[in-house]
């Protein structure tokens, strides 16, 4: 079993039950609590440098405001960081968050393990999901099987993440077409950029390019 354990949730009785849990029931020698993402980072970078990093972060998504002002202000910014120094760590993510799309994007691009469901079945979920994890499996809690195994006919592709990011910028379509170009990202003509945006414009039930960036974002896409 994992040794230990970097754990990032902002809400004390949530983080004590789930500390609990993974050292009673899972016999996890070391759970480290965060109640922050910054504090989080720096906890791991500590624990690099001592030359004792951790087996597993559990992290949450979404992080109540209060007086301090973070750098990183949510679970997806600290994903991204950790990867950049770890390639390997696995990663659990528990979350009242339902999006199917982004869930995938954790899945397929930060390479996350598992998904477990905050509510009434989570701290089971997040037990079976570490142990799944710990055996080199995924996990998904029910709900979020059934939500990202839903047929689709047109999957979220990096191409598309980098256009809507692009169009967030302020960017026109003559401009990311030129950008694809120099970046020799393929396909990269007008016509081809107009195209991909109504798709997704269909895809995300968006009336125009404003509605549909705003969708994108709603979505955990961007």
């Amino acid at each position: 079993m994992f040794k230990k354990v970097l754990l990032v949730e902002d809400l004390d009785t949530v983080g004590y039950g789930i500390s609990m849990m993974l050292q009673q029931d899972l016999g996890i020698t070391e759970v480290v609590l965060a109640q922050y993402c910054d504090d989080a980072y720096l906890k791991f970078r500590s624990a690099l440098q001592k030359n004792s990093p951790f087996d597993l972060l559990i992290t949450d998504l979404s992080f109540q405001r209060d007086h301090r002002l973070p750098k990183i202000e949510s679970g997806k910014s600290l994903i991204k960081k950790l990867r950049e120094k770890n390639q390997e760590l696995p990663i659990i993510i528990c979350s009242v968050e339902e999006k199917p799309d982004m869930i995938k994007r954790f899945i397929k691009v930060n390479h996350v393990s598992a998904y477990v469901l905050k509510g009434r079945d989570g701290l089971k979920d997040l037990k079976n999901a570490v142990r799944a994890v710990f055996e080199g499996k995924k996990f998904l809690s029910n709900k979020i099987e059934r939500l990202t195994h839903g047929k689709n006919p047109f999957e979220i592709e990096e191409y598309d993440v980098s256009l809507l990011l692009y169009l967030s910028n302020g960017l026109t379509q003559d401009q990311i077409s030129s950008l694809f170009n120099i970046k020799g990202v393929s396909p990269n003509s007008l016509s081809s950029i107009e195209k991909r945006l109504n798709k997704l414009k269909d895809i995300l039930q968006a009336n125009n390019n404003v509605q549909l960036v705003a969708n994108a974002k709603d979505l955990g896409l961007i």
